[in-house]
């Protein structure tokens, strides 16, 4: 017969227990004691020849004078053979974290009967997820698949010892308890949060609520929440209560400012090490009237023509609004300065246009104050308009066509002409601008507000191109009227080339019996300018005296003749050089090299050695 103890393991007790008792329905209570922490004890053993009965006993719990709990518990009490295992103890509790390593040994139960070590252990029941495993000879009882506290919280095994002889068996119940560990991260009950909220909104006012939940107990299951900080620093107009989750502004919002924000809230929970989740919430700052419109000038100025007709358009004025809602809701309006109704404005575009009422006659100026409002706030601009004469007149050049001299290589700027042109209309319709129509001469020349033509560029006679140029000129008034003229530009020349020989040098040869005046070559140049700057004149320039003793060259042919007999100078070379000069203002000039050889004419026999004798006696003679 066992003489053990039990647990209250079906008492469950929602306060705290301060004093436990008991009823026994059926028996004395001599046989069995209960302690303070509900353990109920065997204090008297059972006669041996007592048979298999059952006691039920109330446990009463009390505290503090509240009500008492009560519960009834049931305590079998078999008679056994001698064969039959009894295990150590009535019953087993332990209690595991639930992230307990696989294979590791969580409780060892034992038993035993007079016949030996004969048991072998084996679970009955209590184990439908095969969780667990026992040795079958040592009764130690290991963890073999992965537990989780949230999914199953505890278990209650039956544990089984069997005599292996006799075939003799007791059971006993193992209750095995897990602890919780802070395996499960918070959980937010959506995947996105999204609010909005006026720009008028008050410092503390509420946005939204964030919620997590954590599937583990304890510190594990309490969530905490707060705002991570980011580069946009969208949290400095957020505050976060860390227990409620609910988001509150924390500073004055500005829609024009910031249209979005996007904060990311973090939930913590309260395990060693903590775990956290993170989530997107979205605010919109929704608009709120508290900027007036603004013209996008403070004054607009224009000119319209005393015959603009009705409907013509004068001006057109423009407005924003820093509210983007208010944008499409502005109004635009004509407040002072037309009195005459002379003027309407388009209450949406802002476009002014002579009205259905337009006076006959019209005053030269306008001042008109515009208005544009959105419907809360107002603000104003002026507009100006001047009536000016209607244009009547087209401009008038002097002349259709005009004839200037400019000489080449002037410098760039020379004044070419003055082309001036009138338009007898006033104000802006007798106000002339000038152009240059054709390509050639806008490369050239430039003209100015007085009709002045300058040039652009030095220009160069001797370019076929640029002998004559005409400047086609046109004048527009401030009505789009226009004249036309053309100016043809004549350009004269300058002194500027030398005169350019047609040889780069001259040779000749004569005979020494020549007479004086033979003609020995003829020298040609000739000038690209014109007029006495290419009009040229020869001479000859020579370090030795006798070449011009013998020869001489005519001014203006350039042929050279002899001026003496020049027997006696068979083979002599005479070489010297030829200046043409052009008779501009200052003169240019160049030289050639000329080669004249004396040779014997072949032809000559005795009669020639009697010249030549005869040349030196009358040589001899003259001295």
């Amino acid at each position: 017969m066992s003489h053990q103890s039990w647990s209250l393991l079906d008492l469950i007790m929602n306060e705290t227990l301060v004093c436990f008792s008991y009823i026994n329905l059926q028996e004395p209570e001599d046989h069995f004691d209960i302690h303070p922490s509900g353990e109920i004890l065997l204090k008297k053993k059972f006669e041996k020849d007592s048979l298999d009965t059952k006691f039920v006993l109330v446990v009463v719990a009390r505290d503090n004078g509240k009500p008492p709990l009560s519960a009834e518990v049931e305590v079998p009490v078999t008679v056994v053979n001698k064969a039959m295992p009894v295990f150590e103890r009535p019953f087993y509790s332990i209690e595991i974290p639930e992230n307990i390593q696989l294979h590791s040994p969580v409780l060892h139960v034992q038993a035993n009967d007079s016949e030996g070590p004969r048991i072998v252990y084996t679970i009955s029941e209590g184990d439908p997820f095969k969780q667990f495993s026992i040795d079958f000879n040592t009764g130690v009882i290991h963890v073999i698949h992965p537990l989780d506290f949230e999914t199953h919280p505890a278990y209650k095994l039956k544990i089984r010892a069997t005599d292996s002889l006799t075939g003799a068996h007791s059971e006993v119940f193992v209750d095995i308890i897990l602890e919780d560990v802070n395996d499960n991260a918070p959980v937010f009950l959506s995947n996105s949060y999204y609010a909005n909220i006026s720009e008028a909104a008050v410092i503390g006012t509420s946005v939204l609520q964030v919620v997590a939940r954590d599937s583990d107990t304890g510190n594990n299951k309490e969530v905490f929440y707060q705002l991570v900080e980011e580069r946009g620093k969208s949290s400095d107009y957020f505050s976060i209560d860390r227990e409620s989750g609910i988001i509150s502004t924390s500073q004055v919002l500005d829609h024009e400012e910031v249209q979005q924000h996007k904060l990311r809230v973090r939930a913590i929970d309260g395990g060693v090490p903590a775990l956290t989740s993170e989530i997107t919430v979205t605010v919109d700052i929704t608009d709120l009237n508290d900027n007036a419109p603004v013209f996008t000038q403070h004054a607009y100025q224009t000119t319209i023509s005393e015959l603009a007709p009705r409907g013509h358009f004068v001006s057109q004025v423009q407005a924003s609004d820093a509210d983007s809602s208010d944008v499409k809701k502005l109004v635009f309006s004509i407040i002072a300065g037309n009195e005459e109704q002379n003027f309407a404005i388009n209450k949406q575009t802002g476009a002014i246009v002579i009205s259905n009422h337009r006076r006959p006659h019209m005053q030269p100026f306008y001042n008109l104050t515009v208005a544009v409002s959105d419907g809360v706030f107002r603000n104003s601009a002026v507009v100006m308009v001047t009536v000016i004469g209607a244009n009547f007149h087209n401009p008038t050049f002097s002349q259709t066509e005009y004839m200037v001299e400019v000489i080449e290589n002037s410098p760039v700027g020379t004044l070419v002409a003055e082309a001036e042109a009138t338009d007898d209309d006033e104000g802006i319709y007798g106000q002339i601008t000038y152009h240059i129509v054709n390509e050639l001469a806008k490369d050239k020349f430039s003209i100015n507000g007085k009709g002045e033509i300058f040039t652009l560029q030095s220009l160069d006679r001797e370019n076929t191109v640029e002998k004559v140029i005409p400047i086609s000129l046109i004048a527009k008034d401030g009505g789009g009227k226009v004249g036309f003229c053309v100016v043809n530009v004549i350009v004269t020349d300058a002194n500027d080339n030398s005169p350019q020989f047609r040889a780069a040098e001259y040779k000749a040869t004569i005979a020494s019996d020549a007479p004086r005046g033979t003609t020995v070559l003829k020298i040609a140049a000739s000038d690209a300018d014109e007029g006495s700057n290419a009009d040229i004149e020869y001479s000859i320039e020579a370090d030795v005296g006798n070449v011009g003793e013998n020869f001489e060259i005519h001014k203006t042919s350039g042929v050279i003749v002899t001026k003496e007999s020049l027997i006696g100078l068979e083979d002599e070379l005479y070489a010297f050089f030829v200046k043409a000069k052009d008779t501009g203002n200052p003169p240019r000039h160049s030289v050639v090299q000329v080669y004249i050889r004396i040779k014997l004419n072949p032809s000559c026999s005795t009669g020639c050695e009697f010249k030549l004798l005869c040349f030196a006696f009358a040589s001899l003679f003259k001295m």
